[in-house]
């Protein structure tokens, strides 16, 4: 058997950030992803990473409140010592 093919538990959980972050060639995503069908510890493991990794990116494509925006502005300038003319 090939050892970089391998794609057991450890494997598996090594790569399943790169397999998230689509970073993986394509062979090797489809042997994680086949790894993770056939086990339910993994499955539910990549199910979740994928699961809070879409949420994180879903909060980080919504732009700050502009009040908010606005006070970390003001808090670095006065930070700094710039005053506002």
């Amino acid at each position: 058997m090939d050892t970089q093919r391998d794609c057991g538990c450890q494997s598996a959980r090594e790569r399943m950030d790169i397999l998230i972050d689509r970073e993986l060639t394509e062979m090797e995503c489809a042997d994680v992803r086949a790894h993770c069908t056939s086990c339910e510890s993994c499955h539910e493991e990549v199910a979740l990473l994928e699961t809070l990794t879409d949420r994180f990116r879903s909060a980080c494509a919504e732009p700050a409140p502009e009040n908010l925006r606005i006070s970390i502005l003001n808090s670095i300038k006065n930070q700094n010592g710039i005053v506002d003319a």
